[in-house]
């Protein structure tokens, strides 16, 4: 999910593709533990740097999120982040993850 209502940058809410990371983090010697593996630095800085360069060749700079959230629990019915059609609950999911986007903000 890309925040930035309002901001001077867009922010993202981002779940990877953990099958992906698996490969890549097995390579790199780093933690199978998604949770873990997600706090690393080296993991942080890669998986940004994949983002910003898929998001290049489409959209403008002032539209690619400058900082990143990355979470293992993917958006569902069961934690309230999806609506019965499948939609995201914006809302919801920018009331959970609050503050860890202020803290982009204030960085």
């Amino acid at each position: 999910m890309i925040y930035g209502e309002g901001r001077e940058f867009n922010v993202a809410i981002i779940i990877p593709d953990f099958a992906a990371l698996d490969k890549w983090a097995e390579k790199n010697n780093l933690p199978k533990d998604h949770t873990e593996l997600l706090k690393k630095e080296e993991t942080k800085k890669f998986l940004e740097n994949e983002i910003v360069n898929q998001l290049k060749a489409t959209y403008g700079n002032y539209e690619i999120p400058r900082k990143f959230i990355f979470i293992d629990e993917p958006f569902s019915l069961e934690n309230g982040m999806l609506t019965q059609t499948m939609k995201l609950k914006r809302r919801v999911v920018f009331d959970k993850y609050k503050d860890q986007i202020e803290k982009l903000y204030a960085k």
